[in-house]
C-alpha cells in the first residue's frame, strides 16, 4: 500500500492583509457623511481648512490645549499593553516548549502561520487591523475639525475625547492582537482593555453633551448662557476604569483557579461596594436622587444675582429604566458569585447596555432638534437650510442608521452563530468548534467579526462625537425672535399686487456663549 500525503500551503499573506487593510480605508468617508447628516444643529456654515493651520494644531496637540483624556488613555495603553505583550509571550512560549496546543485555544481549521518567524494565527493578528485604521480615520477627522475652529477663531472647543476615542480604537486593535497570540481564557481580559475605554468614552461624551445645561436668560436682548462640566478625566480612570481592571483581572483568576475564601469573601464585597457606587453615580448624574440634596445655587452676573436649580424634574420613564438597568446589573453580579459569568463579560455587558440606553435617550432629543429644524427653520427664504433639507436629511438618518444596524447584525452573526472557539470550556471540547476558512482560504467567520464590528462602533462613535458638541462656539441653538402668530398671520397678507408678502425671517442663530464672570461646574 502506498500513501502519499501532499501539502500545499501559501505562506506569502501580504497581498491578503493588504486587501482588508485598503478596504478598511473606504472608512474614510463614514465622517464626512455623519457630519452632513447630523450636524443640522450648528452654524451650517462651510470648514475652514489649510495645511499651515492643520500643521499647527497637530503642533499644538503636545503642548497645548485640553487633551488631559487622549493624553491618560495613551498612558494606559503604554503600561498595560507592554504588561500584557509579557503574560501573553510567555504563556505562548509554554506552549511551544511543552508542545501543547491545548495551553492557546486556536482555530485549528483556519489557522495560518507565518512559518519559520512566528509560529502564531497570521489571520487572527491582522484582522485587527481594521480597528486600527478606523483610530487613524476618527483622529484625522477629528484634527480637521479642530483646525476648522482654529481657523475661525473660536475660543471655546474641546477635543479632548474625540480624540480620545481614535486613540481607544487603535489601542483595542493592539490589545485584541495581543490576545490572539495565544487566545484563552486567563489572557482573554487583554482582548477587552479598550472596549471597556471606548464603552465608557461613549458613556461620558453623551453625559457630556447633556451637561451643557442651556439655562439662557434675557436681559435687554442680552443672552448669557451657563455650561457645566461633566466627568473629569483623572476621576474617570480613578473610580471607574482603574478598579474595573483590577476587578476584572481577579475575578478572571478566580475563574480559572479559585482564590481562598477569605480572598474572594473581601473581593466580592469590595466589587459588590464598587456597582453600588457606580449605580449611585448614575442616579445622581440622571437627576432620580432626592432634590434636598442639591440645593440650588446662586451666581452674579452682569451685577445681578440667579437662582440656577441644578436638579431638574425627573420623568417616570427615566426612573423606570434606572430601574431595569438596576435589576440587570445586580442579576450580573450574582451570577458572578455564584460563578455562572465571567466578570468580563459582567463589566463589559454593564457598560453596553447602559451607553445603549442613553445613546437611544440622547438620539430622542436629537430627533426633537431634528423635528424642530425641518419644521422650523428649513424654509424657502432660508439659505442655509433650503426645502430640500427636508428630505436629504432624514434620508441619512434613516439609511445611516440602517447602514450601521446592519453591520452590527453581521458581526453579532459571525461571531455568535459561526463561533469557532470556546475558552470557557475545556481544550478538547473547544477544538470541536473549529472550522475551516471562509474567505479567501484566509479569514475565519471570528476575522469577519472584527472587520464588521470594527465599521459599525466606528459609525456609533461618529454619532456620539455630534452629540458631545465639543465645539462650544460650534454649536448653536434657534430661538424665535417673533411671535409665531404673527409670522404666520404675515403669510396670509396680500400686497397691493395681489400677491403674498415675503415672511419675515422668524427665526435667528445665537450662538452659545459661556459666563464671562462665573462658570458652575458639576462636582461628580
Amino acid at each position: 500500500i502506498e500513501i502519499s500525503i501532499s501539502i500545499n500551503t501559501d505562506y506569502e499573506y501580504v497581498t491578503k492583509v493588504l486587501v482588508v487593510t485598503l478596504v478598511s480605508c473606504l472608512g474614510v468617508i463614514l465622517p464626512v457623511f455623519c457630519r452632513h447628516i447630523f450636524n443640522y444643529l450648528n452654524a451650517g456654515e462651510e470648514r475652514k481648512f489649510s495645511f499651515a493651520g492643520w500643521r499647527r494644531v497637530v503642533i499644538n496637540w503636545f503642548y497645548s490645549g485640553n487633551k488631559g483624556l487622549a493624553y491618560l488613555t495613551g498612558f494606559l495603553a503604554w503600561m498595560l499593553l507592554v504588561s500584557a505583550f509579557q503574560v501573553v509571550h510567555a504563556k505562548w512560549g509554554e506552549m511551544m516548549e511543552k508542545g501543547d496546543r491545548d495551553i492557546c485555544y486556536y482555530n485549528e481549521g483556519c489557522y495560518r502561520p507565518y512559518l519559520g518567524y512566528y509560529d502564531v494565527s497570521v489571520n487572527g493578528i491582522a484582522s485587527n487591523l481594521p480597528f486600527m485604521v478606523h483610530g487613524a480615520i476618527v483622529i484625522l477627522s477629528v484634527s480637521l475639525s479642530e483646525t476648522s475652529c482654529y481657523l475661525k477663531g473660536h475660543k471655546r472647543y474641546d477635543y479632548s475625547i474625540p480624540y480620545s476615542f481614535g486613540m481607544a480604537f487603535i489601542f483595542e486593535g493592539f490589545g485584541s492582537l495581543l490576545y490572539h497570540i495565544c487566545p484563552s481564557q486567563i489572557i482573554f481580559q487583554f482582548d477587552t482593555l479598550f472596549m471597556f475605554v471606548i464603552s465608557q468614552y461613549v458613556i461620558i461624551a453623551l453625559v457630556d453633551g447633556h451637561a451643557i445645561r442651556r439655562r439662557v436668560y434675557q436681559d435687554s436682548q442680552k443672552l448669557v448662557g451657563l455650561q457645566r462640566k461633566s466627568v473629569r478625566s483623572p476621576k474617570l480612570f480613578l473610580f471607574f476604569l482603574g478598579p474595573a481592571y483590577g476587578f476584572n483581572f481577579l475575578g478572571n483568576l478566580h475563574y480559572i483557579s479559585p482564590l481562598p475564601p477569605a480572598i474572594a469573601f473581601f473581593f466580592f464585597l469590595f466589587l459588590g461596594i464598587w456597582v453600588f457606587a457606580i449605580l449611585a453615580w448614575a442616579a445622581y448624574k440622571a437627576n432620580l436622587l432626592p432634590k434636598y440634596y442639591f440645593p440650588p445655587a446662586t451666581i452674579r452676573t452682569d451685577g445681578r444675582e440667579v437662582e440656577y436649580q441644578k436638579t431638574e424634574t425627573s420623568s417616570k420613564f427615566k426612573m423606570i429604566s434606572f430601574g431595569i438597568y438596576t435589576v440587570l446589573v445586580v442579576g450580573g453580579f450574582i451570577m458572578v458569585v455564584m460563578g455562572k459569568l465571567v466578570i468580563s463579560l459582567f463589566i463589559l455587558g454593564e457598560l453596553i447596555v447602559a451607553l445603549l440606553v442613553m445613546t437611544a435617550a440622547s438620539f430622542v432629543f436629537l430627533l426633537k432638534d431634528l423635528w424642530f429644524t425641518l419644521t422650523k427653520v428649513v424654509r424657502p427664504n432660508n439659505k442655509k437650510y433650503p426645502m430640500r433639507y427636508r428630505f436629504i436629511i432624514p434620508t441619512g438618518i434613516v439609511l445611516y442608521l440602517l447602514c450601521g444596524l446592519g453591520l452590527a447584525v453581521i458581526s453579532l452573526f459571525f461571531f455568535v452563530i459561526l463561533e469557532n472557539t470556546n475558552k470557557s470550556l475545556p481544550a478538547w471540547e473547544s477544538r470541536a468548534l473549529n472550522k475551516d476558512c471562509i474567505m479567501a482560504n484566509f479569514w475565519d467567520a471570528h476575522d469577519l467579526w472584527h472587520f464588521f464590528a470594527s465599521h459599525s462602533l466606528m459609525m456609533i462613535v461618529l454619532v456620539v462625537i455630534q452629540m458631545q458638541k465639543a465645539c462650544r462656539d460650534c454649536y448653536v441653538r434657534y430661538k424665535e425672535v417673533q411671535n409665531p402668530d404673527n409670522f404666520e398671520a404675515a403669510e396670509n397678507v396680500k400686497d397691493k399686487k395681489g400677491s403674498y408678502k415675503q415672511a419675515p425671517e422668524v427665526l435667528r442663530v445665537i450662538p452659545l456663549k459661556t459666563v464671562q464672570h462665573e462658570s458652575i461646574k458639576e462636582e461628580e
